[in-house]
């Protein structure tokens, strides 16, 4: 363990990070814009006054992803924060830029990428290979297409009887202009689906929706709760005060281990054999498997930085955030975020540490594009 700038204690820099298969090279690159830059981009799309700075930005993204350079995928994080937005113009302004630029790509969710990194951690430590494979384990891959990836789901569209039956084959063979055309038509659903997903409902559509059981807040129940932990950690650090002047990681780590882990790991030791009663791990042992874990890391190390302010209040957006810049920030070539997380990422080693470059705002993603040379793939 080492102390970084800021005072905080962050994960050896000399410890390894064990990659989950997947992890490498990507081509094209990957660069994720939390929201508000996407606002800054969709601005500039639409002549808005606040976007015309931007302008060359996104001419400048747009030229990258023709290319096959870059791409800038979408996060689970991003259908929450869009939910939330009132005003349906901001949010097909926004749904429009951000399908030109994803092409609708989406990074694994977090509980997917945990159950990964879990594996790749224990593999790392020597512990014997799986003799059965976990239950609902998904194939290892960063990227995906849809919000039924980004919340760790494959979203098959299919036609459905009342009694629920699958029609999709009868209506194939059944369609008057034959069933190739049934084919081209029905290739276009997926991106019909979730550019409507994206868009989300107009204000006249809210009452109809609403009555057969839309409910776009409850996306943030489980967050809530999220919240209301590290809420009510804050409380407990108030009374141990003497625990923010020390092993505050320790005791972050150890509350990431329990609260968010603890599920993916049983399973995983029961598919190699063994239990949580039988790892006898100490404190050393505890440190190196969550510092092995690249997204834990990052998560552990943000969540460390808020709770050394005893002022911070703990928001369902702060554990949406968090959750997102966990998969970006390892697995990403870039990462364009705002100041505080910015800070946080560049004063620790994690922006070495992972290899990713940690950006603030759009002009300098601008002069990042510039400098990074990247030959579109070859066909």
């Amino acid at each position: 363990m080492i102390t970084s700038r800021t005072g905080a204690i962050v994960a050896t820099e000399t410890t390894p990070y064990a990659w989950p298969a997947f992890a490498g090279h990507q081509v094209p690159k990957l660069v994720y814009l939390d929201l508000l830059h996407w606002i800054g981009l969709a601005q500039a799309a639409v002549g808005h006054r606040s976007g015309l700075a931007h302008v060359p930005i996104l001419e400048a993204c747009r030229a990258a992803r023709a290319a096959g350079t870059v791409l800038f995928p979408l996060s689970a994080t991003h259908y929450m924060e869009m939910s939330r937005i009132q005003d349906p113009r901001q949010r097909r302004h926004l749904a429009r830029v951000m399908e030109e630029l994803s092409g609708f790509t989406t990074l694994a969710g977090r509980p997917m990428l945990m159950r990964w990194e879990i594996e790749a951690a224990l593999n790392a430590m020597g512990y014997p290979p799986r003799s059965t494979s976990p239950s609902g384990t998904s194939e290892s891959r960063l990227l995906g297409f849809g919000v039924g990836w980004a919340f760790g789901h494959q979203i098959v569209p299919r036609m459905v009887r009342p009694d629920g039956t699958d029609a999709t084959d009868v209506a194939r063979l059944a369609y008057r202009r034959g069933p190739e055309a049934f084919d081209r038509f029905w290739s276009k659903i997926p991106s019909y689906v979730e550019r409507s997903l994206l868009r989300g409902p107009k204000d006249e559509e809210l009452p109809s929706l609403r009555a057969h059981g839309y409910r776009p807040e409850n996306v943030d129940e489980v967050a809530d709760q999220r919240a209301q932990r590290e809420r009510d950690l804050l409380v407990q650090l108030d009374q141990e005060p003497r625990w923010r002047r020390g092993r505050l990681r320790d005791v972050v780590a150890a509350r990431e281990l329990y609260h968010e882990l603890i599920d993916a790991l049983t399973e995983e030791l029961l598919a190699r054999g063994t239990s949580l009663g039988e790892l006898d791990w100490g404190l050393e042992e505890g440190r190196r498997f969550i510092d092995l874990m690249p997204g834990t890391d990052v998560a552990v190390t943000l969540k460390t930085s808020a709770h050394r302010n005893r002022d911070k209040s703990w928001e369902t957006n702060d554990i949406h955030d968090i959750d997102a810049l966990s998969v970006a920030v390892p697995y990403c070539d870039a990462v364009v975020t705002e100041k505080h997380a910015h800070h946080v990422l560049t004063t620790t080693n994690l922006e070495a540490r992972t290899g990713t470059t940690i950006l603030r705002r759009l002009a300098d993603l601008h002069e990042w594009l510039q400098l990074t040379n990247v030959d579109p793939p070859v066909a």
